[in-house]
């Protein structure tokens, strides 16, 4: 059984949300990139610096 939407405007809406979010990503992807190898930076330095503490070396 095949329904069809009441309304063909429902279709031309997904098409334009679906666009808009495909921008958005694209703009906002190289911010994630470096919050990402910011916060991958971050962790490795504080890893280091407990290893540090842990095997009693000077912090």
């Amino acid at each position: 059984m095949v329904t069809k939407s009441r309304s063909d405007w429902g279709v031309v809406f997904s098409v334009v949300s679906i666009f808009i979010a495909i921008i958005s990503i694209g703009y906002c992807f190289p911010h994630i990139l470096e919050m990402i190898e910011s916060g991958w930076e971050r962790s490795s330095r504080a890893i280091a610096y407990f290893s540090r503490i842990i095997r009693g070396g000077a912090a």
